[in-house]
């Protein structure tokens, strides 16, 4: 997965007066903290936060160039969480979560289905049970995305997580745990591990 940078300046004032200044100048409040990781508070350029997002989406890493002199420590992050203002739906906060280079993390990244399952052809409906994985990788092996071929699935298949091989990477599902199947028009094929999604 490749590591965006982007450019964040530190900043020791807090609250909702400096929270509203900020943001009448373009930019938002966000924070880093993790395991083993300081708590840090930046301000951060709107457009260059949105611009991360469309591009890399929650589970991109990314590299924060503090105050313009690069990066300063041993943390590289990914976004835990936005907040967005609930009317004019723009970004008012941003959360960063510190993971080290050399240490396993657990993060969730969205599963696409490729080809044409043969049960479709046949009559049958595909049915994702999970549109996201969580994994268990190194940082910098994060993959963008777990693609699963569906292109094999007759009526009544299925694909679990234990089929899947993705080099460097742990499932955290059970090894059982359904991903996808084709079900009959009827619908009455039983989708293991449905109710755990």
């Amino acid at each position: 997965m490749a590591i965006s940078e982007l450019v964040v300046e530190s900043r020791t004032e807090s609250g909702k007066g400096y929270a509203a200044r900020l943001r009448k100048t373009g930019k938002i409040p966000a924070v880093r903290y993790g395991k083993q990781c300081p708590v840090s508070f930046f301000a951060v350029d709107r457009s260059a936060m949105e611009r991360l997002l469309s591009e890399g989406g929650g589970s991109s890493l990314v590299a924060l160039n503090v105050d313009g002199k690069g990066q300063n420590d041993e943390f590289l992050s990914i976004v835990k969480e936005v907040q967005r203002d609930p009317v004019s739906g723009r970004l008012i906060h941003a959360d960063f979560y510190g993971v080290r280079y050399g240490v396993p993390i657990l993060v969730e990244v969205p599963v696409v289905f490729e080809g044409k399952a043969r049960g479709v052809a046949e009559g049958g409906l595909l049915q994702p049970v999970r549109r996201t994985l969580e994994i268990r990788c190194l940082p910098r092996k994060i993959p963008e995305h777990i693609v699963v071929d569906v292109t094999s699935l007759g009526i009544g298949d299925a694909i679990h997580v234990n089929d899947l091989r993705v080099e460097d990477v742990e499932f955290v599902a059970p090894v059982n745990f359904t991903i996808v199947t084709v079900q009959g028009v009827s619908g009455d094929v039983a989708v293991e591990g449905e109710s755990e999604a």
